[in-house]
C-alpha cells in the first residue's frame, strides 16, 4: 500500500508545478505587453496557458478518485519513478519560469534606458 507521505509529496509537487506553469503564463503575458504580439508568440502563450489547463484537470481528476483507485496507480508505476519523473518536470518548470522572468527584466530594462 503506498504511504500518506508518498501521495501527499506527489500532490504537493502537482500544486507547485502548477504554481511554476501559471507564473510562466503570466510571464509571457507580461512580455507580449513589452514586445507586442505576433503570432509565434501567441501560439507559444496558448500553448503554455493549455499545458497549464491541462495539469489543472489532472489535479482535480486524482483528487477526485478513491484512495484505493489512486494507491494502486501509485503502486502500478511505482512512487519511486513517480516522484523522480515529477521532479525533473519541476526542474523543467523552475528553468521556464527563470527564463520568462528573465525575458521580462530584460525587456522592461530596454524599454527604459534612455534613448
Amino acid at each position: 500500500m503506498v504511504d500518506t507521505v508518498v501521495i501527499s509529496t506527489l500532490y504537493f509537487i502537482s500544486v507547485f508545478q502548477l504554481i511554476l506553469q501559471a507564473g510562466v503564463v503570466f510571464y509571457a503575458y507580461r512580455v507580449t505587453k513589452l514586445t507586442g504580439s505576433f503570432r509565434a508568440w501567441t501560439l507559444i502563450i496558448a500553448a503554455f496557458t493549455l499545458l497549464t489547463i491541462r495539469n489543472v484537470v489532472s489535479l482535480f481528476l486524482s483528487l477526485s478518485l478513491p484512495a484505493d483507485q489512486l494507491a494502486a496507480l501509485i503502486d502500478s508505476v511505482g512512487p519511486v519513478t513517480l516522484i523522480l519523473s515529477s521532479a525533473v518536470n519541476i526542474a523543467a518548470g523552475i528553468a521556464l519560469f527563470l527564463g520568462m522572468f528573465g525575458l521580462v527584466k530584460r525587456f522592461e530594462n530596454q524599454s527604459k534606458a534612455p534613448q
